[in-house]
């Protein structure tokens, strides 16, 4: 593989950090504006990040500014060279590690958010607008052959994935694998955790229809 080609890759993988970072950026600002003072804390408690703040967005912005650091091109020769990419492994290794504890913090947060909705009373099937995620459920119940079972065994399918993908993260970490490899498996991870809440949506929503 040539320099250039790995150099591509790189930056696909970081662009792709990049997206998800953004995009836990804008939940995170939500979630600060809709969170009440009285239930503010700290995030994390450990050294993992520098900041130590209640405002979940500070988070996400500081794994950002790491990222951007590791989009900085490595130059040099020789001994400087491989202090630059020795630096470049430490950055990815404590990116790997917050994008994880980020990770940990959102899936909490949703589902305390399913626990705080499970009890609401569902709209009637009158006041439900038509949207996007509706027809989306229709069509994936469709390509599974109708089945709200078969619903059901694709989110299984993916929970198990994102299970692998956890085990293989921990493992690339512990092992110092290749920065790339490790932030290939971060986006890897990120696409999953997308689709299993897609899937979710779906499955909330023609469990609703059913009762009607």
């Amino acid at each position: 593989m040539t320099s250039s080609t790995s150099l591509y890759k790189w930056q696909l993988l970081t662009d792709q950090l990049e997206q998800q970072l953004l995009k836990l950026a804008s939940q995170a600002s939500r979630i600060d504006q809709q969170a009440p003072a009285w239930q503010r804390r700290d995030w994390f408690d450990s050294e993992l990040f520098q900041c130590h703040s209640p405002q979940l967005l500070d988070y996400v912005q500081e794994a950002m500014q790491l990222l951007q650091r590791l989009q900085q091109p490595v130059r040099g020769t020789g001994e400087l060279l491989i202090i630059q990419q020795q630096n470049q492994q430490r950055l990815a290794e404590k990116l790997s590690a917050q994008m994880q504890a980020l990770g940990r913090a959102f899936a909490c947060l949703d589902v305390r958010q399913r626990e705080k909705t499970k009890w609401r009373p569902a709209k009637t099937a009158a006041q439900a607008p038509t949207t996007p995620q509706r027809q989306r459920a229709g069509q994936l119940l469709a390509e599974l052959g109708g089945s709200h079972q078969a619903l059901y065994q694709k989110l299984s399918e993916t929970h198990e994935f994102e299970r692998r993908l956890l085990d293989l993260i921990n493992e690339a970490a512990r092992e110092q694998q290749d920065p790339a490899r490790q932030l290939a498996l971060h986006a890897r991870l990120g696409r999953c955790r997308k689709a299993i809440g897609q899937l979710e949506a779906e499955i909330q929503w023609l469990e609703q229809k059913r009762e009607f």
